[in-house]
């Protein structure tokens, strides 16, 4: 049985001005928030040596895309915030979250563009909500 991300419900972005590590005026935004994700019907044989990896990804709804070319400093993570029923006799067998990168992902409509792309792996059988926080920090330009 496999999970899958079913929502995701943003926390207020942190922007605000910062230093590049050569000291050049820099915009730090933090996207945070939870996911909620589920188990996809059906069934599965657990093994108590193997935890199950779902590969999964999301771009944070409220995310500003990025100039292709430009790249920014990225870093994510992702911790366990809740883990939900999943009906009577249920053992727990890990949850949780591995693999955890970010990266830019190209905009579908307008190559001129990217987007922050937080992915992972959930671990485990158990539906639950994690906690995710992605950062981005890139250089400004001098005004004009």
């Amino acid at each position: 049985m496999a999970l899958r991300l079913t929502g995701v419900t943003p926390s207020p972005v942190l922007d605000q001005p910062a230093f590049a590590p050569d000291g050049s005026a820099a915009r730090l935004r933090t996207y945070s928030g939870e996911v909620t994700i589920v188990q996809d019907s059906g069934i599965f044989m657990f093994v108590p040596s193997q935890i199950d990896a779902t590969p999964m990804g999301f771009v944070p709804p409220d995310a500003e895309a990025v100039r292709a070319g430009d790249e920014p400093a990225l870093a994510a993570e992702v911790t366990i915030a809740q883990i939900l029923p999943a009906g009577s006799g249920d053992s727990f067998n890990g949850a949780g979250a591995t693999g955890v990168t970010a990266a830019l992902q190209p905009d579908q409509k307008d190559p001129a563009w990217s987007w922050p792309y937080l992915s992972f792996q959930a671990l485990g059988v158990r539906p639950m909500v994690l906690r995710y926080r992605l950062t981005v920090v890139s250089t400004t330009s001098p005004a004009s």
